[in-house]
């Protein structure tokens, strides 16, 4: 074989079942982010607006004389709850899981390289002396 040739892999199977490899997503998923809370957030925010149009929904029909029918009130009533039960769990899970990032000192990210320009590289910070800064 030449240098620098490269060969190719034998073909191999994975030792991850369809289980492991989700339960690995979930964990990577749910772990290390506070995505999910934020998902969680706007879901309660989303069904406590429609519980909102609901409401309003409920109260036009009761003013202009049609009962609305038992469930409906029923289900606004819930919707509204429920939305804002889960916008209040999503609000604090934020302010938990940025309290956490922030005493657990460590990067959500690490950066390998970093890559700049000339024109990044030239200094252009002043000279604090010609200002009356420190010296």
């Amino acid at each position: 074989m030449p240098a620098g040739a490269i060969s190719a892999a034998p073909s191999t199977r994975s030792n991850y079942t369809l289980r492991r490899l989700l339960r690995l997503w979930l964990s990577m998923a749910l772990n290390f982010s506070v995505m999910p809370l934020r998902v969680a957030t706007l879901f309660g925010l989303v069904m406590s607006v429609l519980g909102f149009f609901g409401l309003a929904e409920v109260v036009v029909e009761v003013l202009l004389g049609a009962t609305p029918s038992g469930w409906a009130s029923t289900l606004v009533i819930v919707l509204l709850f429920s939305g804002a039960q889960l916008l209040m769990l999503g609000i604090a899970g934020e302010y938990l899981g940025r309290l956490f990032l922030t005493v657990n000192k460590r990067p959500q990210a690490i950066v390998r390289d970093v890559t700049r320009s000339d024109a990044a590289t030239l200094d252009k910070t002043p000279d604090l002396r010609a200002v009356g800064g420190r010296d």
